[in-house]
C-alpha cells in the first residue's frame, strides 16, 4: 500500500508563465484508501494525478510517497497510471505480450513474467483471448488489459484517470466491479478521477477541485447533502442517490447513508428489518 502528501504545492504549465493550476495545494491520501476525484473539466484531476505520479513537477511545495519526497524528474515508480483512453497506452500487438512488456522492463525472469501475466489476465477475465491481437478487443477489453498489466506489476497504487469515460453499458459496471475487488482484495491505494458522480459514489472518500482548489473532502455520502455545491460542479446525482434521500426523509435510513444500489439492497434485507409481506411506503 502507498500513501500519497502534497505539500504546499504550486503548479503552472508553461514554467509559471501561466496562471498556475494549484497554489499552496495540500492534500493527503491514507496508504489503502480509494479517493474519487470529481469537479468540472479544467479543475485540475488530471494535472493533480501526474503529480502524483511524477510525469509532471510542481514549481513548489513537495509530494511524498510513503513518507519520501519525490525528488524532480523521478517518476513514483510504486504506482501504476491508467488513462482515459486505452489505445493510447496499449505498446505491444499481443494481449499477453501487453501484461509482459512492463514486467521484462522490470528485469523478472521469464519464468516469473509467465507466472504474473496469466494470473493478471484470469483476473481480469481475458485469459483466453490471451493470444488474440489487442486491437481486436473491445474498448471494455482494452482497457481491462490496461488493468491486467497494472496488476501484474503489482504496484501498491493505482492512478485511474476517468478510465470510464470511453467505456459503457455492462463493460462499464463490469469494469467498476473490477476495481472495487481490486481496492477490496489487493488493499492497494486507489486515486481515481471521474466526471460522473455515479462511480465517484463507490469510493471511501470523495476529493472535489473547482479551479485548482480544493472544495469538498469528506465521505461520498456528505457531498449529496452539498446541492448548491453538486450544482456548481455540474455533477448529475444518480437516480438511486434521489432514492436514499426520499428514504432518509421517511426517516427509514440515515441522511447520507445510501449511495449505491449494492448499500440500498444491503440495507433492505438485513435480517429481522421486515417481514416477507411487509411493505414500505415511499
Amino acid at each position: 500500500m502507498v500513501s500519497i502528501e502534497l505539500n504546499k504545492v504550486t503548479f503552472s504549465y508553461q514554467d509559471g508563465a501561466e496562471e498556475p493550476v494549484f497554489a499552496d495545494f495540500d492534500l493527503r491520501i491514507t496508504a489503502g484508501e480509494w479517493v474519487a476525484i470529481v469537479g468540472p473539466s479544467g479543475s485540475g484531476k488530471t494535472t493533480l494525478l501526474k503529480l502524483m505520479k511524477g510525469l509532471l513537477q510542481p514549481q513548489a511545495g513537495e509530494i511524498r510517497i510513503n513518507g519520501s519526497v519525490l525528488a524532480a524528474r523521478e517518476l513514483n515508480h510504486l504506482a501504476a497510471c491508467i488513462f482515459a483512453n486505452p489505445e493510447n497506452q496499449i505498446v505491444s500487438p499481443v494481449v499477453a505480450e501487453d501484461v509482459a512488456f512492463g514486467l521484462e522492463n522490470m528485469g523478472l525472469t521469464p519464468e516469473t513474467i509467465q507466472i504474473r501475466v496469466e494470473e493478471a489476465l484470469r483476473y481480469v477475465d481475458l485469459y483466453e483471448r490471451a493470444a488474440h491481437f489487442s486491437h481486436h478487443l473491445s474498448g471494455g477489453e482494452q482497457q481491462r488489459l490496461i488493468l491486467a498489466g497494472a496488476l501484474a506489476q503489482q504496484k501498491g497504487c493505482l492512478l485511474l484517470d476517468d478510465p470510464l469515460c470511453m467505456v459503457a453499458g455492462r463493460s462499464r459496471a463490469e469494469i467498476l466491479n473490477l476495481l472495487k475487488d481490486i481496492q477490496a482484495r489487493e488493499s492497494c491505494t486507489m486515486v481515481h478521477s471521474t466526471h460522473l458522480l455515479e462511480e465517484a459514489l463507490l469510493a471511501q472518500r470523495l476529493v472535489a477541485l473547482d479551479n485548482g482548489v480544493l472544495v469538498f473532502d469528506d465521505s461520498p455520502g456528505r457531498l449529496l447533502q452539498e446541492k448548491e455545491l453538486v450544482n456548481q460542479l455540474g455533477l448529475e446525482v444518480p437516480a438511486i442517490a434521489d432514492l436514499g434521500e426520499m428514504l432518509a426523509r421517511r426517516g427509514l435510513v440515515e441522511p447520507d447513508e445510501v449511495v449505491t444500489l449494492e448499500h440500498l439492497l444491503e440495507l433492505l434485507t438485513v435480517p429481522g428489518c421486515t417481514q416477507d409481506n411487509e411493505k414500505i411506503e415511499i
